[in-house]
Formats: C-alpha cells, structure tokens, sequence
C-alpha cells in the first residue's frame, strides 16, 4: 500500500526569473486536472502569476483562495471556433497573447497550431506520463521546469484547497447530520473495471462507520444509486460545495476516480482502490494518502478485510489515535 509523499521543493525557494504571466493548458477530467496542484502551486510558489485553459466545471475546483489569477474555459465557442476559423478577440485569445510562456499538456496538432499562432512562448508537454514514471503530478511539473530553473525532481505535496467563507459556512450545514470526522465513501468512477463492488463498499461502510452515520456520494454514473439505511446522500454538487464537505471527512474510500482526488486535495485522510491503473503513476495528490491495488489488476479480488483494516490504519494515523 504505497503512500505517497514529497520531498521538499528546494528550487521554488530562491526564484532565478522575474515573476511570469503563465498560461496553463490542459484538457481532462477532474483527477487529470487536480493533479496540476503542485505545478500551480511550484508557480505561484515562485511568484508567477497563473491562469488556466481546460474544460470549465471541473477546472473550476482550482479557483478558490490563493489558487489560480483565472480560469479560461477550454470547451466554450471561442476555442472550438479558433480551432474552425482562427482566433478572433475574445478573452482565450488576448490571455494567449500577454502569457509570457504557455504550458500546453496536449498531443493535439490543430490545438497546437493555434496556440503556436499567438504564444510568445510555447512549452509543449505530454498530458500522461511514461508507464515506467514518473508519477503524473511529478512529470507535469517537469514541463515548467524552465520557468522556475530547478531540475525536474519531486515537489512536496501542494497545500490542502482553501475554501471561501461561505463556502465552509454551506460545508456546515450540509454536515449537520453527520459526525465529527464521518466516513465518507464513493463507490463509482467512469469506468467499470475501476469499481471495486458495490455490495463490498457498503459492508466496508458497515464496519468503518461503527454504527454512525455516514456519507455516500453518488456521481452521474450513479444515478440509481439509492442511500442505504446510516447514510446521507451527497449527489450531483458542485465541486468545490463537495471538496468542502469532504474536507470535514475522518476518512474517504472510493475507486480511482476524480472523487478521490477531490477528497485527497481537500486533506482528507484518502483510501483509494485500484485496479487496471498503476496507482505509482496516478495516485491521488493529499497529505494523507493510502492505496491499496487489487491482485493481478481485478478489484473483484480486492478482498474486503484487506481494505477495511488499511481504512482503520489511516484513519488512526491520522487522528493520532491508536487503532482499533
């Protein structure tokens, strides 16, 4: 059960350059884009300023206090008619124009071309890293390299989320039914062979949560997912209402997904399942991370006991309470 953890980021400590417009751009789901933390956080870290272009609801995780100057959203009208017609005078186009560099972490030749057209200075990178590694967060980080003049090498692990106001003023609320520290599980993710069963998920549910009430989240490919009896139901909320919330968890069980990595972002201490992925690649980015890969890649063979003690240690762990 890898766990991971950084090593401090030496170079982000005595920056070489004057600060920097940076550009990011980066397509994908929740997790791809979460995983850019450190790299957001290494750039601001040393003092360039940093805006994002990628597909708008889950990019806008990444807009809370201290995060990115702004979000661009990569799937609206201006850049599917760029790519049609060229660049006109909208805000995507007059960002490429003052960034002094941009990051693009696509293999997209039309994409690439346009942004080739207005970048000052384009920094190409692959979006997935090598399958011998780095870890993903690690390799994109490698693409800002000569921005901050540090060798590529791990960072430390970027600061939890931070949240506005109302934003955990509206957490509190919708934890008003639940315990200090509850137990927080989500059972889905895009794809099948990610899923750990859910009938295990609700019996390990049974046994972590020692008879209180606790949190199922429920995503759009669990749509006819109904809460069983000790749960609350958390379905189809906004990302960052959701991180929120997720940020008051004692302890977070779910499948790879982007779920996962919005738990770990948001400090909870995170038990993440894998199956076909290699979680030494895409495991979430937390300060309390735990994942346990199903034997031979098939979650059907994830056993049960296995995963409920891995989520009694690190719920331990990070209480700093003796298990059990």
């Amino acid at each position: 059960m890898p766990r991971r953890s950084g090593r401090a980021n030496r170079g982000a400590e005595r920056p070489p350059h004057p600060p920097l417009n940076v550009l990011l751009v980066r397509a994908g789901a929740l997790g791809d884009l979460l995983l850019l933390r450190p790299t957001i956080a290494a750039l601001t870290a040393a003092g360039h300023r940093v805006r994002l272009l990628a597909p708008e609801q889950p990019g806008s995780v990444l807009q809370g206090p201290g995060a990115l100057e702004s979000l661009l959203a990569l799937d609206r009208h201006e850049v599917a008619a760029a790519l049609a017609e060229g660049w006109g005078d909208g805000p995507v186009a007059r960002a490429l124009a003052e960034a002094d560099a941009v990051v693009a972490y696509t293999r997209s030749a039309p994409l690439l071309e346009r942004l080739q057209e207005r970048a000052r200075r384009l920094l190409v990178h692959d979006p997935a890293p090598p399958a011998e590694g780095p870890h993903a967060a690690d390799w994109l980080l490698q693409a800002v390299a000569p921005l901050l003049g540090l060798a590529a090498s791990p960072v430390s692990v970027p600061p939890v989320l931070a949240f506005t106001e109302e934003e955990r003023s509206d957490a509190d609320s919708r934890c008003a039914g639940l315990p200090p520290g509850f137990l927080a599980v989500h059972p889905g993710s895009g794809s099948p062979s990610k899923n750990w069963p859910l009938q295990h998920f609700l019996e390990a549910a049974r046994r972590l949560s020692s008879a209180s009430p606790w949190l199922l989240v429920a995503g759009p490919a669990e749509e006819a997912l109904a809460a069983p009896n000790g749960s609350l139901l958390a379905r189809e909320r906004p990302i960052r209402a959701l991180a929120a919330v997720l940020a008051r968890a004692g302890l977070f069980l779910g499948n790879d997904a982007g779920i996962a990595h919005l738990a770990a972002a948001a400090g909870a201490p995170t038990l993440a399942l894998y199956g076909p992925t290699d979680p030494a690649l895409w495991a979430p980015v937390g300060p309390n991370v735990v994942t346990v890969r199903a034997p031979g890649g098939a979650l059907t063979q994830l056993d049960l006991d296995e995963v409920v003690a891995a989520g009694l240690r690190l719920r331990s762990a990070a209480s700093g309470l003796p298990s059990g």
